[in-house]
């Protein structure tokens, strides 16, 4: 993995992507903490091999990326699956003994196993209604989950007055909640809900790689951040307002 073993080469691989994503050299010096000293020299090195021209990923540059995104990919697989090849933590529906043959499955972001002749794992642990550990015969990762993006305006503009919070309870049904903005979370307060609050943009983004669907409930200035946030991991989702 010379992509990930060298900081340098990480960077740069940074640098493509980000250009790729519309960033001015400014924006992916402050994106990856880097000073204009350090990205200009990022910048030349690029220039010269060939990976940029005017500011923008050549041809080169593109085959360049792919393959290295690729290989990391491949890597990461690799790695997901002898992780869960070996032992997993479940949630025992029903009873559970050491030595079982059980059937687990993904549901709102847990896993969950239960004895079956359908199975595809074997139970490493004894347990009732509770945790267990389990040795998966194949793993397959959860499908991701779906995000909806509710917009409350900022409090110059009505802030939570101006929503319908009927509409937030009603959307928020069988769905992870999580407010960005205070005005956003007074808005599902009112609507009865519980949101996720600190650390929610990233609370979204895990929920939904374990396969939960997530309601965003989101102040209007916060909107854009958010927006790049699930572009940056190829997270689709849909806006409400």
């Amino acid at each position: 993995m010379e992509a990930l073993v060298r900081r340098r080469d990480t960077v740069k691989l940074l640098i493509l992507s980000l250009l790729l994503n519309g960033l001015n050299q400014r924006e992916i010096a402050k994106r990856l903490c880097l000073t204009p000293q350090a990205i200009s020299e990022y910048f030349k090195e690029l220039n010269s091999e060939g990976f940029v021209r005017n500011y923008e990923v050549t041809e080169k540059g593109l085959r360049c990326l792919i393959e290295k995104i690729y290989e990391i990919h491949v890597w990461s697989e690799n790695i997901l699956k002898n992780l869960y090849s070996e032992k997993v933590i479940a949630v025992a529906v029903g009873k559970v003994r050491e030595g079982d043959k059980v059937r687990y499955w993904f549901d709102k972001g847990l896993i969950y196993c239960e004895v079956s002749d359908d199975y595809n794992a074997v139970a490493l642990t004894d347990g009732e209604n509770e945790e267990v550990l389990i040795k998966p015969i194949t793993f397959k990762p959860p499908e991701r989950g779906n995000v909806t993006i509710f917009v409350v305006p900022d409090v110059t503009l009505g802030g939570s007055k101006a929503v319908d919070v009927r509409k937030i309870y009603e959307i928020a049904k069988d769905k992870v909640v999580v407010a960005l903005g205070v005005e956003a979370l007074i808005a599902c307060r009112k609507a009865g809900i519980n949101a996720v609050f600190f650390g929610a943009k990233y609370c979204c983004v895990e929920a939904v790689h374990l396969g939960c669907d997530v309601l965003v409930v989101c102040t209007q200035s916060l909107l854009n951040d958010l927006i790049q946030t699930l572009m940056d991991e190829n997270i689709e989702y849909k806006i409400l307002k």
